[in-house]
């Protein structure tokens, strides 16, 4: 009976943990941003959308030619200077490239206010305004031009900028990144940039993630931080997208090594290059949440001394952020990853030590306990890889080019499935590990894994450290009065305990599980799997001793 109220307390509490961290992915009402005429009103940037996205794009295309016309006529409007970059496709990839491509030409849209000290430290705003051929391009990048369109008006509403702005939307991104190769041959203006931000879409709906940004980012994430009201941004993310087959314009511009963001939202992958990614099935909030990012940062870079420039170039070291709820981001050096796992490697020593000196845990149990724990998680992954294989069949879905199960709309519900199922295997197999072996080896054995993870991630993988090394670090320490036997059992310290090993795991992992579902889809589900038994294990297995001390007691 008392377990079982431990056991609800934890499930509760991590209900709770859940809708704290996951309001990161709830986009800002027009009431909180504000739509003044000096706002960004996604309300007109949904208006543009409809003439963007009016049907196919393609490169060379006729419908092309249009979309290119209204965007510039808009700029006229602003009274923004803007002008048409031709280059030959020919010059950029070859004669051959260029008869398949079908297209002559690669047409770059570049408009600019000028800035009042002059063009040394520009900023410059990217998109691209074509789209594939089977589809509108509504999201893909039709997000992204109206959000840069959009801006441009609401600047255009303020005082002139001290330092120049570019707006380039790009042609040809679709078939190789065409038109940010030909901007390169603008050295007079990629020369006096000194910021980029560019603006994508995987997918038609979601929050938009800062998922990318130059070198040596911790200065540039850190203003991120300062500027944006609405932050959404993973470093894990960022290294994720470097081992993902995916590139944009920011690929082919961020060699001039200027600092820079790369921007996407990610959820509504069904619509990704399909012919449903059209203006009625867009997004207005996630529109919106671009334009929370794009206006505040440009505002802050128009008027910023070539001081504050040189700082951020002048940063060494990169950085290690991650949300932990809406408006709330944490950034932190990337140097600090060290000092934390030596910080968790003392722990760890001292703490195994004194487990094994009191004879609290005995070698033979913790290792056996830990070869089951091994041995169910590989058991998970085959079953859920399986699981996966078998699901593509049934529900007549197929494995794409880049190993992703393909069958239909994604939705939280799938995840929640998938996770579900996997805490009821987490819960059999943790009862039989502890009852074999001993709730106190199960204990420690599951926080062996924690450290190796931490272990591994801080030396090869260091923008996700953080999920595994913060709660490992917290658990030990949480361990140390039971280990030592103090006056634990009184007061709150139970709940304290089993919060400390609750909380910080699904603050720090469960947004993760859901980002890896979402870029990579339900071909994730033995990853998936693993890292909720990672989650669920040590839960119970404290539970499991907080309740052995307590019958001793």
């Amino acid at each position: 009976m008392k377990k079982r109220k431990w056991l609800i307390f934890s499930l509760v509490l991590g209900l709770l943990t859940l809708f704290i961290s996951f309001s990161q992915f709830l986009s800002p009402s027009k009431e909180e941003m504000g739509e003044t005429e000096k706002d960004f009103s996604s309300d007109r940037a949904l208006n543009y959308l409809k003439e963007v996205a009016k049907e196919p794009h393609p490169i060379g295309s006729p419908a092309n030619k249009r979309v290119r016309d209204y965007i510039v006529k808009h700029f006229q409007h602003l009274d923004i200077p803007v002008e048409i970059q031709s280059k030959p496709v020919k010059d950029l990839r070859g004669e051959k490239y260029a008869s398949n491509v079908g297209a002559k030409n690669i047409e770059n849209i570049i408009a600019k206010i000028q800035g009042t000290s002059g063009d040394d430290h520009a900023i410059l705003l990217t998109a691209h305004y074509d789209s594939v051929t089977e589809t509108p391009g509504a999201s893909d990048d039709g997000y992204g031009v109206v959000t840069i369109m959009e801006t441009a008006r609401a600047l255009k509403q303020m005082p002139a900028p001290k330092n120049s702005i570019y707006f380039v939307l790009t042609d040809g991104e679709e078939l190789g990144l065409l038109g940010a190769s030909a901007l390169k041959d603008r050295a007079e203006v990629l020369d006096k940039v000194s910021v980029m931000l560019n603006f994508e879409a995987r997918g038609n709906t979601g929050v938009p993630i800062m998922f990318e940004t130059s070198s040596n980012d911790l200065r540039l994430v850190q203003l991120y931080k300062e500027i944006v009201p609405y932050p959404v941004a993973y470093s894990f993310a960022s290294e994720m997208y470097k081992r993902m087959p995916n590139d944009t314009d920011f690929t082919e511009l961020k060699v001039t090594k200027k600092l820079g963001y790369n921007f996407a939202n990610m959820n509504g992958l069904e619509a990704y290059h399909a012919e449903i990614d059209r203006v009625e099935n867009s997004d207005e909030a996630t529109i919106r949440h671009f334009g929370s990012y794009a206006l505040p940062l440009v505002k802050k870079f128009m008027m910023m001394e070539a001081k504050e420039f040189q700082t951020i170039e002048e940063s060494k070291s990169n950085a290690i952020y991650f949300p932990l709820m809406k408006k709330i981001l944490v950034v932190y050096s990337e140097k600090l990853v060290v000092p934390l796992m030596i910080t968790l490697l003392v722990l760890t020593v001292a703490i195994f030590i004194l487990s094994f000196k009191m004879k609290v845990i005995q070698i033979k149990g913790f290792a056996l306990s830990l070869l089951a724990i091994i041995g169910s998680l590989v058991a998970m992954f085959i079953f859920y890889f399986l699981l996966m294989r078998l699901s593509t069949i049934v529900l007549i879905g197929e494995i794409n080019e880049y190993n992703m199960a393909m069958f239909g709309t994604y939705d939280p519900t799938i995840l929640t499935v998938l996770v579900l199922l996997a805490m009821v295997f987490c819960l059999f197999f943790a009862k039989w590990i502890s009852k074999r072996y001993g709730s106190a080896n199960f204990v420690m054995s599951t926080q062996a894994i924690w450290i190796l993870l931490a272990a591994l991630t801080s030396y090869t993988f260091k923008g996700i450290s953080y999920a595994f090394t913060i709660p490992a670090i917290i658990s030990l320490l949480l361990i140390l009065p039971i280990i030592l036997k103090a006056n634990w059992r009184k007061g709150v310290y139970p709940y304290i305990a089993v919060a400390g090993w609750t909380v910080p795991s699904i603050l720090l992992l469960a947004p993760i599980m859901y980002l890896i579902y979402v870029a990579l889809t339900i071909s994730m589900a033995p990853i998936i799997a693993i890292l909720t038994a990672i989650i669920i294990f040590p839960i119970v297995a404290i539970v499991n001793w907080l309740m052995a001390f307590d019958d001793e007691a």
